[in-house]
């Protein structure tokens, strides 16, 4: 591994027989440069005066992103994932993510070791939804629309079309002929048909940690979803007595009292961690 990582995570991470790592927010690519870029700006300004309603200027927006996205990746967050990838090899070892950026599956990592239960840019999906935000939509379609190629049609007419998003081609749902969003949680009507069948394979993963050298590591996970992560890791550590726990993040890295002696917080970036190494707090 390269880097500054400590000996103690190294070793801990060889000597367990399973590894379970949880990937928050502080890891998710906030395409910081998007509103500061004269272009992206005049994209969303022109979204804002285009889109028909709220739901409409979300999906919009979220087109927006992914070009971003992949114009412009972070090389350190590719970089640390990278470095995760690394630490990971040859484990039996799985991860959790709650970050839609998708950074996780070009690096290298195995797409069938990964659960990203609020979704990411590889699924379509309709947003007409009635008060209970349930989908209106009834066709013999699938749900979820997977097919690379119609977003990537998207991004290369949005390289071309110099800021006027209306000479772009999005694509609309086969029954409404409203504008498709990706499968992320925060569109309205979320399918979770997107995640559900790595999320019964997680579990089944989960199960087999029982009695077993197992290391958790946590980065970037604070109170975003603290049912996914935080809470059910402390407490898979909790009853596993043979469980290591390395929790980072740069400000809500504390470890509850009950795993201090089994568990080692960080206060640091994770993206900064990952590079560079950390300072252990405890």
């Amino acid at each position: 591994m390269r880097g500054k990582m400590t000996e103690e995570l190294q070793e801990r991470i060889a000597g367990a027989q399973m590894v379970l790592v949880g990937i928050g927010k502080e890891m998710e690519d906030p395409a910081a440069g998007l509103s500061e870029d004269p272009f992206y700006r005049k994209l969303m300004r022109r979204a804002e005066e285009e889109a028909e309603g709220e739901n409409e200027l979300l999906a919009l927006q979220q087109y927006i992103r992914l070009h971003y996205l992949r114009r412009h990746a972070d090389s350190d967050r590719r970089n640390a994932y990278q470095r995760l990838s690394g630490l990971l090899k040859d484990k039996n070892y799985f991860v959790v993510s709650l970050c839609t950026d998708d950074l996780i599956f070009s690096s290298g990592l195995e797409t069938g070791r990964i659960v990203t239960p609020c979704g990411g840019f590889r699924a379509l999906q309709c947003m007409e939804t009635d008060q209970e935000s349930r989908p209106l939509c009834r066709t013999d379609q699938e749900p979820l629309v997977v097919c690379e190629e119609v977003w990537n049609q998207v991004m290369d007419d949005l390289d071309r079309c110099e800021g006027e998003i209306d000479k772009v081609d999005f694509p609309v749902c086969a029954e409404c002929c409203h504008l498709l969003a990706f499968n992320q949680i925060e569109t309205p009507g979320y399918r979770e048909e997107g995640y559900l069948s790595q999320w019964s394979k997680y579990k089944q993963w989960l199960q087999g940690t029982l009695n077993r050298e197992l290391c958790v590591l946590e980065l970037g996970a604070g109170m975003e979803y603290p049912m996914v992560i935080r809470f059910p890791f402390e407490k898979i550590v909790f009853f596993n007595q043979k469980a290591s726990f390395f929790r980072v993040h740069s400000r809500l890295y504390q470890m509850t009292e009950e795993l201090k002696g089994r568990g080692i917080s960080v206060k640091a970036d994770p993206v900064r961690f990952l590079l560079s190494g950390f300072e252990s707090q405890g």
